[in-house]
Protein backbone atom coordinates (compact mmCIF):
# COMPACT_ATOMS: atom_id res chain seq x y z
CA UNK A 1 0.00 0.00 0.00
CA UNK A 2 1.12 3.54 -0.89
CA UNK A 3 2.12 5.55 1.70
CA UNK A 4 -0.18 8.78 1.70
CA UNK A 5 1.38 12.40 0.94
CA UNK A 6 2.22 14.16 4.38
CA UNK A 7 -0.92 16.89 5.16
CA UNK A 8 -0.20 20.75 4.32
CA UNK A 9 1.04 22.80 6.79
CA UNK A 10 -1.89 24.66 8.96
CA UNK A 11 -2.42 28.33 7.10
CA UNK A 12 -0.48 31.04 9.99
CA UNK A 13 -2.79 33.00 11.52
CA UNK A 14 -2.32 36.47 11.33
CA UNK A 15 -1.69 38.03 15.11
CA UNK A 16 -4.72 41.21 15.40
CA UNK A 17 -6.61 39.84 12.35
CA UNK A 18 -9.94 40.67 13.80
CA UNK A 19 -8.52 44.30 13.70
CA UNK A 20 -7.19 44.58 10.40
CA UNK A 21 -10.66 42.76 9.19
CA UNK A 22 -12.50 45.72 11.40
CA UNK A 23 -10.14 48.64 9.79
CA UNK A 24 -10.12 46.84 6.16
CA UNK A 25 -13.08 49.24 4.97
CA UNK A 26 -11.62 52.79 6.57
CA UNK A 27 -10.85 55.02 3.95
CA UNK A 28 -7.77 56.22 6.19
CA UNK A 29 -5.82 55.09 8.87
CA UNK A 30 -4.02 57.12 11.65
CA UNK A 31 -0.35 57.36 11.77
CA UNK A 32 -0.21 55.30 15.21
CA UNK A 33 -2.63 52.59 13.64
CA UNK A 34 -0.28 52.27 10.94
CA UNK A 35 2.59 51.91 13.17
CA UNK A 36 1.17 49.54 15.80
CA UNK A 37 0.21 47.19 12.46
CA UNK A 38 3.33 47.07 11.03
CA UNK A 39 5.26 46.30 14.23
CA UNK A 40 2.98 43.61 15.03
CA UNK A 41 3.31 41.85 12.04
CA UNK A 42 7.42 42.05 11.96
CA UNK A 43 7.41 41.07 15.41
CA UNK A 44 5.32 37.50 14.30
CA UNK A 45 7.24 37.59 11.12
CA UNK A 46 10.30 37.52 13.41
CA UNK A 47 8.91 34.45 15.76
CA UNK A 48 8.42 32.92 12.46
CA UNK A 49 11.45 32.97 10.95
CA UNK A 50 13.36 32.48 14.32
CA UNK A 51 10.84 28.87 14.97
CA UNK A 52 11.87 27.89 11.07
CA UNK A 53 15.79 28.37 12.02
CA UNK A 54 15.61 26.24 14.98
CA UNK A 55 13.24 23.52 13.09
CA UNK A 56 16.39 23.63 10.05
CA UNK A 57 19.04 23.31 12.97
CA UNK A 58 17.57 20.82 14.49
CA UNK A 59 17.42 18.95 10.70
CA UNK A 60 21.08 19.58 10.18
CA UNK A 61 22.00 18.03 13.40
CA UNK A 62 20.42 14.88 12.98
CA UNK A 63 21.59 14.66 8.75
CA UNK A 64 25.03 15.67 10.39
CA UNK A 65 24.94 12.76 12.28
CA UNK A 66 23.74 10.12 9.87
CA UNK A 67 26.55 11.58 7.40
CA UNK A 68 29.36 11.48 10.32
CA UNK A 69 28.17 7.93 11.20
CA UNK A 70 28.46 6.36 7.00
CA UNK A 71 31.46 8.27 6.01
CA UNK A 72 33.68 9.19 9.37
CA UNK A 73 34.98 7.35 12.11
CA UNK A 74 32.12 5.00 12.86
CA UNK A 75 33.04 2.19 15.59
CA UNK A 76 32.02 -0.59 13.60
CA UNK A 77 34.24 -2.20 11.34
CA UNK A 78 33.04 -4.91 8.77
CA UNK A 79 34.19 -8.82 9.08
CA UNK A 80 34.66 -11.26 6.91
CA UNK A 81 31.17 -12.10 6.54
CA UNK A 82 29.96 -9.05 5.12
CA UNK A 83 28.37 -7.91 8.09
CA UNK A 84 29.75 -4.72 10.84
CA UNK A 85 30.70 -5.96 13.79
CA UNK A 86 31.97 -3.46 16.96
CA UNK A 87 35.53 -2.30 16.77
CA UNK A 88 35.62 -3.25 20.26
CA UNK A 89 33.78 -6.43 20.36
CA UNK A 90 36.74 -9.22 19.61
CA UNK A 91 34.74 -12.11 18.76
CA UNK A 92 32.11 -10.91 16.76
CA UNK A 93 29.23 -12.16 18.86
CA UNK A 94 27.85 -8.92 20.27
CA UNK A 95 26.55 -5.57 18.65
CA UNK A 96 26.48 -7.04 15.44
CA UNK A 97 24.58 -5.49 12.51
CA UNK A 98 24.18 -5.68 8.56
CA UNK A 99 26.36 -3.76 6.39
CA UNK A 100 24.31 -0.95 5.08
CA UNK A 101 24.12 -0.48 1.30
CA UNK A 102 24.83 3.30 1.58
CA UNK A 103 28.03 2.16 2.99
CA UNK A 104 30.63 2.39 0.11
CA UNK A 105 34.12 1.35 0.53
CA UNK A 106 37.22 2.76 -1.13
CA UNK A 107 37.51 1.43 -5.22
CA UNK A 108 41.95 1.41 -4.51
CA UNK A 109 42.81 -2.48 -4.71
CA UNK A 110 43.56 -3.67 -1.55
CA UNK A 111 41.68 -0.56 0.78
CA UNK A 112 39.04 -1.56 2.71
CA UNK A 113 37.94 2.44 4.19
CA UNK A 114 34.73 4.41 3.70
CA UNK A 115 35.12 6.07 0.25
CA UNK A 116 34.32 9.92 1.17
CA UNK A 117 30.97 11.95 -0.29
CA UNK A 118 30.32 11.89 -3.82
CA UNK A 119 33.46 9.80 -4.42
CA UNK A 120 35.00 6.14 -4.75
CA UNK A 121 37.69 6.80 -3.01
CA UNK A 122 38.81 7.36 0.50
CA UNK A 123 41.11 10.50 1.64
CA UNK A 124 44.40 8.54 1.74
CA UNK A 125 43.46 7.51 -2.15
CA UNK A 126 41.74 10.75 -3.45
CA UNK A 127 44.02 11.38 -5.86
CA UNK A 128 43.89 8.43 -7.74
CA UNK A 129 40.55 9.90 -8.85
CA UNK A 130 40.73 11.76 -11.99
CA UNK A 131 37.88 13.91 -11.85
CA UNK A 132 38.28 15.45 -8.14
CA UNK A 133 39.74 19.31 -8.71
CA UNK A 134 40.26 19.58 -4.50
CA UNK A 135 43.66 17.77 -3.58
CA UNK A 136 47.14 17.78 -5.14
CA UNK A 137 49.90 15.48 -3.87
CA UNK A 138 52.70 17.00 -1.37
CA UNK A 139 55.65 18.04 -2.93
CA UNK A 140 58.11 17.36 -0.85
CA UNK A 141 61.07 15.28 -1.64
CA UNK A 142 60.74 12.33 0.59
CA UNK A 143 63.50 9.72 -0.87
CA UNK A 144 66.69 10.64 -3.20
CA UNK A 145 66.54 7.96 -6.22
CA UNK A 146 68.51 6.90 -8.61
CA UNK A 147 65.95 7.65 -10.73
CA UNK A 148 65.18 10.79 -9.84
CA UNK A 149 63.24 12.24 -6.69
CA UNK A 150 60.87 10.62 -4.62
CA UNK A 151 58.03 12.74 -3.71
CA UNK A 152 55.74 12.72 -0.35
CA UNK A 153 52.94 12.72 -3.22
CA UNK A 154 50.06 12.36 0.57
CA UNK A 155 46.42 14.54 -0.41
CA UNK A 156 46.62 17.97 0.52
CA UNK A 157 44.06 20.53 -0.49
CA UNK A 158 45.24 23.01 -3.15
CA UNK A 159 44.33 26.02 -1.21
CA UNK A 160 47.10 24.67 1.34
CA UNK A 161 50.03 27.19 0.69
CA UNK A 162 52.82 25.86 0.63
CA UNK A 163 52.06 22.62 -1.06
CA UNK A 164 52.86 20.18 2.00
CA UNK A 165 51.35 17.72 4.17
CA UNK A 166 50.78 18.17 8.17
CA UNK A 167 54.31 16.19 8.83
CA UNK A 168 56.43 17.73 6.66
CA UNK A 169 54.77 20.85 7.16
CA UNK A 170 56.13 20.91 10.56
CA UNK A 171 59.25 19.38 9.95
CA UNK A 172 60.34 21.99 7.55
CA UNK A 173 59.45 24.51 11.08
CA UNK A 174 62.01 22.43 13.08
CA UNK A 175 64.56 22.52 10.15
CA UNK A 176 63.96 26.26 10.00
CA UNK A 177 64.19 26.93 13.30
CA UNK A 178 67.44 24.82 13.66
CA UNK A 179 69.18 26.94 10.90
CA UNK A 180 68.31 30.20 12.38
CA UNK A 181 69.47 29.03 15.94
CA UNK A 182 72.53 27.98 14.12
CA UNK A 183 72.98 31.64 12.40
CA UNK A 184 73.63 32.66 15.99
CA UNK A 185 69.76 34.13 16.29
CA UNK A 186 67.53 34.00 19.39
CA UNK A 187 63.95 32.99 18.98
CA UNK A 188 62.03 31.81 21.86
CA UNK A 189 60.24 28.63 21.15
CA UNK A 190 58.93 28.14 24.44
CA UNK A 191 55.05 28.21 22.84
CA UNK A 192 53.03 25.75 21.78
CA UNK A 193 52.37 24.74 19.19
CA UNK A 194 55.27 26.21 17.23
CA UNK A 195 55.18 29.80 15.88
CA UNK A 196 53.79 29.91 12.08
CA UNK A 197 56.33 30.26 9.51
CA UNK A 198 55.16 34.14 8.63
CA UNK A 199 55.35 34.44 12.13
CA UNK A 200 59.36 33.41 12.04
CA UNK A 201 60.45 35.26 8.93
CA UNK A 202 59.24 38.28 10.31
CA UNK A 203 61.32 38.13 13.31
CA UNK A 204 64.18 37.08 11.95
CA UNK A 205 63.96 40.06 9.76
CA UNK A 206 63.19 42.30 12.71
CA UNK A 207 66.57 40.90 14.11
CA UNK A 208 68.27 41.34 10.99
CA UNK A 209 67.33 45.19 10.74
CA UNK A 210 68.37 45.56 14.75
CA UNK A 211 71.75 44.52 13.71
CA UNK A 212 72.19 46.83 10.90
CA UNK A 213 70.95 49.57 12.70
CA UNK A 214 73.59 48.89 15.64
CA UNK A 215 76.36 48.80 13.23
CA UNK A 216 75.34 51.80 11.35
CA UNK A 217 75.30 53.74 14.44
CA UNK A 218 78.67 52.56 15.15
CA UNK A 219 80.51 53.51 12.18
CA UNK A 220 78.50 57.07 12.20
CA UNK A 221 80.92 59.57 13.68
CA UNK A 222 79.77 61.54 17.10
CA UNK A 223 79.21 65.34 17.16
CA UNK A 224 82.01 67.23 19.47
CA UNK A 225 79.51 67.96 21.39
CA UNK A 226 79.25 64.35 22.60
CA UNK A 227 83.54 63.91 22.60
CA UNK A 228 83.76 66.89 24.89
CA UNK A 229 81.29 65.57 27.19
CA UNK A 230 83.14 62.13 27.45
CA UNK A 231 86.25 63.55 27.78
Amino acid sequence: MEELPPPPPSPITVDGADTDKALANSAALTRREVIKRRLRRVKQLARCYRAHYWALMDELRAKYKDYYWTYGRSPFKEDENGSVVSADNANGTENAVAAGDDVVRCAFSGCKAKAMALTRFCHAHILSDSTQRLYRGCSTVAKNLPTGPCYCNKPVLRSVVPRTCPTHYQLGEKCLLRAIKRAGYNISTNQKPSPKLNVVISDFVRQIQNKRKIALKATVPKPETELKKQE
